[in-house]
């Protein structure tokens, strides 16, 4: 039995990391929602603690390193849901795309600015700004990874259609509070 599933809703996927609350370590956080940012699926990291001497070798790629390749590859695998697109809240993440079938894109407000001495600069692909047709919600900037520029089109289409009812970043807030209450509950997580 073949079902037709073009008539389906999109699923978002937003993924970011997040220093502990101890500040001596990060947790990878990943939420999937329906467009109206109901959860599907929430998946979070142990805390990883790089040591002294990983802070020194690792320099200012250790977030990009700790963010793409030890929480975002595993927590991707790890996904019961497959999502339509996928948010970044770093600009790091976007090299996420390498190990996915679906658009991945970093979203921020218009108007922000990147600081581009940083890991937060380094993969600056194409970008579009995208307004909100109710203005409910403030304008943003959606930038592809570079080697992945046509998944700008697809995921403009996709964000264009939802923005009437769902800020695109309001879910990274959502995530950082889970892992603030999580870190309260266990004592792992801070």
């Amino acid at each position: 039995m073949n079902v037709d599933n073009s008539n389906q809703e999109p699923l978002l996927g937003f993924l970011s990391l997040y220093e502990t609350t101890s500040h001596d370590g990060y947790i990878g956080s990943l939420l999937i929602t329906d467009p109206h940012g109901i959860p599907q699926e929430f998946r979070c990291t142990h805390p990883i603690k790089p040591t002294a001497i990983q802070k020194i070798l690792y320099g200012e790629s250790l977030e990009t390193y700790v963010g793409v390749n030890l929480c975002g590859f595993s927590l991707l695998k790890s996904l019961q849901t497959v999502p339509s697109i996928l948010i970044v809240g770093k600009n790091y993440l976007l090299d996420t795309r390498k190990v996915t079938s679906y658009p991945v894109v970093y979203v921020r407000k218009a108007g922000e600015t990147i600081d581009l001495s940083s890991s937060e600069g380094s993969k600056i692909g194409k970008k579009e700004r995208i307004e909100c047709p109710t203005s409910k919600f403030q304008p943003i900037i959606i930038i592809s990874h570079p080697d992945f520029s046509n998944d700008l089109a697809v995921a403009k289409q996709i964000l264009e259609n939802i923005f009437i009812l769902l800020d695109p970043l309001e879910p990274f807030n959502r995530m950082l509070k889970a892992i603030e209450v999580l870190s309260k509950q266990d004592k792992t997580f801070q």
